[in-house]
């Protein structure tokens, strides 16, 4: 494990971990259906929408989630209400696999690109480190081949999630674009 050096590598640690734990969606979808991931999703969503109305008029400020907080987002929507409605997307537009595996990709290299990204990343470029960059692309094409796409799909997703992953945080919060990317490029080319 790496090891915490101040407060803000342990919030930005339990930001990472926060994000793991959206493979609740990908995992209901994988073991209990389609029906149950939605209601899922939807629940979470419709939750993270009153929560955000309710933190951003200023009715509910708890400190935890305030910790958490990046500066960008106290004074809008955070990535979690994102990460929730590209989950639902992913799931509507997309088949099983491609959906889940999209959400995978979401869960786990999107947070470790930014653990890669901020304690080793020197080489800067679109305000990312080319290290994080190398670090999601890279679990991105383990976590894809696990699911058993041809290699061109693999590819394919892995590199759409990478850009998405890229180019998004200039634009939009990249946890709305990550799953969708990536679960483009595998349909694409499966």
């Amino acid at each position: 494990m790496v090891p915490v050096t101040s407060p803000e590598e342990e919030h930005r640690l339990l930001r990472r971990l926060f994000h793991v734990s959206g493979l609740v969606i990908p995992l209901t979808y994988l073991f209990w259906g389609k029906t149950e991931a939605l209601a899922l999703a939807i629940l979470i969503l419709v939750f993270l929408i009153v929560a955000e109305i309710l933190r951003l008029k200023g009715i509910l400020d708890p400190s935890f989630v305030r910790s958490q907080l990046k500066e960008k987002e106290r004074r809008r929507p955070t990535g979690a209400l994102s990460y929730a409605g590209s989950c639902l997307l992913t799931m509507l537009i997309f088949s099983k696999s491609v959906a889940v595996a999209g959400m995978f990709v979401l869960a786990l290299s999107d947070p470790l690109s930014s653990l890669i990204g901020s304690r080793w990343g020197r080489c800067r470029f679109f305000g990312k480190s080319l290290e994080g960059t190398s670090a999601f692309l890279f679990s991105s094409l383990i976590i894809l081949a696990c699911f058993q796409f041809p290699i061109p799909a693999v590819v394919g997703g892995a590199c759409a999630g990478t850009l998405a992953e890229l180019f998004s945080s200039r634009l939009t919060d990249d946890n709305l674009w990550i799953p969708l990317a990536c679960s483009f490029g595998l349909w694409l080319l499966r």
